[in-house]
């Protein structure tokens, strides 16, 4: 079913979830569920292709009024059904299924779920972080969207030294559907033609984000993506779905 059909359900999370197990029957992924959170069944995906290392991570949805990031990446693993089994991926469709539904940044406490990685009293974040505990990742993505966004951008952290020219490459990939972001300040930070490269050592003053966590905890390479929440869903689903396709070719 094309993606404009879907849109106006993109806070439906049972929708989603349907897609989703549709998806798993196709592709030979497997799907687990993980337990309650807010009164809302949480998922796990992954491929047969799973092992202990090179494991791709991809996660949309922390932030409930982002649902670009949930629409991009059921549309990515809509586009690649016969591979997906092949890839060793471990896939959280949404981090908050009430703040989905209820289109808010945080969940029903009013907790941002992405400033608690450091000690998380949330059932699906303390379970990921004891399932990827002695996992080793060769790429996370973390999927986002900026109300105050004005094209695509992505966090790419450094640690000094010359960075890859992936970042430029991700960006260069889902241009061809929304332009960088041209800011030179976004979110207090510097960046350049669509790139945040911020220091883990200048987290953010009200806790410790998705991304940081798995960079610092697992030295594997890591990308956020952001798309502008005001542009159409198409156009954020489909730019979403291009940045990672590019992210998972070049990692």
């Amino acid at each position: 079913m094309p993606l404009s059909v879907n849109s106006y359900q993109s806070h439906n999370y049972k929708f989603l979830l349907h897609r989703w197990r549709k998806i798993c029957r196709k592709s030979g992924l497997r799907v687990q569920k993980i337990g309650k959170v807010d009164d809302h069944a949480c998922y796990e995906i992954y491929s047969p292709a799973l092992h202990n290392r090179d494991i791709i991570y991809i996660s949309a949805g922390i932030h409930g009024d982002e649902s670009g990031s949930t629409e991009g990446l059921l549309l990515w693993a809509e586009s690649n059904i016969d591979q997906l089994s092949s890839f060793p991926l471990l896939i959280y469709p949404c981090l908050n299924p009430w703040g989905l539904i209820n289109n808010s940044r945080c969940d029903a406490s009013g907790v941002d779920l992405n400033r608690i990685w450091e000690s998380p009293d949330n059932l699906l974040i303390r379970h990921i972080l004891n399932r990827t505990k002695r996992l080793k990742f060769k790429l996370v993505l973390n999927l986002h969207e900026d109300f105050d966004g004005r094209g695509i951008y992505l966090y790419e952290p450094s640690s000094g030294g010359r960075p890859s020219k992936n970042a430029e490459k991700i960006i260069e990939a889902g241009s061809f559907l929304i332009p960088p972001d041209s800011r030179r300040m976004i979110e207090g930070r510097k960046a350049k033609n669509g790139i945040i490269r911020p220091r883990p050592t200048n987290p953010p003053k009200d806790g410790v984000p998705e991304a940081l966590y798995f960079y610092l905890e697992h030295k594997c390479l890591t990308y956020t993506f952001e798309t502008p929440s005001e542009y159409d869903l198409e156009f954020r689903a489909l730019a979403q779905s291009t940045m990672i396709q590019r992210a998972i070719s070049i990692a």
